[in-house]
């Protein structure tokens, strides 16, 4: 069986470290765990990297479309790969989750994130996983809207504390990964 790791993010070295490309930053760190590397594939949208393990095939899929048109890259990949709806998880940040809080489900809502309502849009299904990494919502909303919030990048303490973060959450979708 295939599995599909989206993570949403942008494209660019000026969105790298910013909290909307914490599905990047996230699949790097869960790609450290195999060998190989990312390789582009314009057919898909995406840069990708292709996994074997003893429960099966796990492919990791960056988009190359920005992070409002998510949906095109994921499926791209589901059809190139063979992947069922169920067989995908979309990893995103999520504003309305404290810094390092983490939640992992399947059939939901996109609660505001215009990369989810785009996948779940042309999917026409949100019966997909996504593990939501919470990114928290900006200190006075006033002067600094959502947009430029999740554009900004995070401060020193919070690059810090990324790698534990994101080991809580491959702890928490290892059993759905099949290791």
């Amino acid at each position: 069986m295939v599995k599909l790791v989206v993570g949403i993010g942008n494209p660019g070295r000026q969105y790298v470290w910013t909290r909307h490309n914490i599905g990047f930053l996230f699949l790097d760190m869960l790609a450290s765990r195999f060998s190989g590397a990312f390789r582009e594939a314009p057919r898909l949208f995406s840069s990708f990297m292709k996994v074997e393990t003893s429960c099966g095939v796990i492919v990791l899929i960056k988009p190359s479309t920005y992070v409002n048109l998510t949906g095109k890259a994921v499926l791209a990949a589901k059809r190139f790969f063979g992947v069922s709806v169920e067989g995908i998880l979309i990893v995103a940040d999520d504003i309305n989750r404290e810094f390092g809080s983490i939640r992992f489900r399947q059939d939901c809502g996109a609660g505001g994130h215009n990369g989810l309502k785009n996948t779940t849009q042309v999917l026409q299904s949100n019966h997909y996983w996504q593990l939501r990494l919470g990114v928290g919502r900006p200190s006075n909303p006033e002067s600094e809207g959502v947009a430029d919030y999740v554009l900004s990048n995070f401060s020193f303490n919070e690059r810090k504390s990324l790698n534990g973060f994101f080991e809580k959450g491959i702890e928490e979708i290892s059993p759905w990964l099949g290791f």
